[in-house]
């Protein structure tokens, strides 16, 4: 266990909690190490599905621009973040043999909405959302979204989300096939428990095996690659005139000024 994230265990059903209420539970190096590492360990713990949520209600808002920003994390920085700490973390999930289930209550935007797309089933609350925020600070989806979202929802859905940042509610999400369930807030947590327990508690080998075939038949070891397409170009921008302009205008709490360089 570590600070920024809770680790629990009952039922064949790992849960691991972004504790991190006071940002939203933004995500930084720190937590995403944690998170891979837990799933990591889950592989021969007795562990049968895994779940990943936020506390305080919230999913995760994406990633601590705040703390990155002031730390004076270069262009160089953000590509090193990208492929040593963020991406073996999602790529983790994806290799994980046990499913993994996104419960996600309130916002799951920028990075925190692709680590719940990176997951193989998503569980949302009425007051859940999700977004693709990067445009609003001049970015491109950088956690393996340009892979996942078309997939999920169709290339024109996924672009109108990547253009414009918008939000998707709940019943949208379902609607779309972003998410899976919509659950009702009140009982949210206890709701996801009983729906992970009960995945847990299929045949062991029908669990893993079906979750390996069925990323196979979706070309799925071009993920890898998504995602490091997406980090460098994330390099590229992070280190433009525009990419200073994002982070700044957010910091500043105004709109960005853009100059396309």
């Amino acid at each position: 266990m570590t600070e920024a994230l809770l680790i629990a265990k009952a039922e064949g059903v790992t849960t691991l909690t972004i504790n991190r209420p006071q940002v939203r539970n933004a995500v930084d190096t720190t937590t995403m190490v944690a998170m891979r590492a837990a799933i990591e360990a889950c592989e021969d713990d007795g562990t049968r599905c895994i779940v990943i949520t936020g506390a305080g209600g919230a999913f995760s808002s994406g990633a601590d621009i705040a703390a990155a920003m002031s730390a004076g994390a270069s262009a160089d920085d953000v590509y090193q973040i990208l492929s040593e700490a963020y991406g073996p973390t999602l790529r983790a999930i994806r290799a994980c043999a046990w499913p993994v289930i996104a419960a996600v209550d309130g916002v799951a935007a920028g990075i925190g909405c692709d680590l719940a797309l990176a997951c193989d089933l998503r569980l949302v609350s009425e007051r859940g959302r999700f977004s693709e925020i990067f445009v609003k600070v001049g970015l491109v989806p950088d956690g393996g979204g340009t892979y996942t979202l078309p997939r999920l929802i169709g290339l024109g859905r996924a672009m109108q989300l990547m253009f414009t940042g918008e939000m998707v509610d709940a019943s949208t999400a379902v609607a779309w096939g972003l998410a899976n369930q919509q659950l009702a807030t009140d009982t949210f947590s206890a709701d996801v428990q009983r729906y992970a327990a009960f995945i847990a508690s299929q045949a062991p080998l029908a669990l893993k095996n079906g979750k390996r075939l069925m990323l196979a038949a979706q070309h799925d070891t071009d993920f890898a690659e998504a995602l490091h397409r997406e980090a460098e170009t994330q390099r590229q921008i992070f280190g433009s005139e525009d990419g200073f302009e994002g982070f700044q205008a957010f910091l500043e709490k105004r709109p960005p000024v853009w100059k396309g360089r």
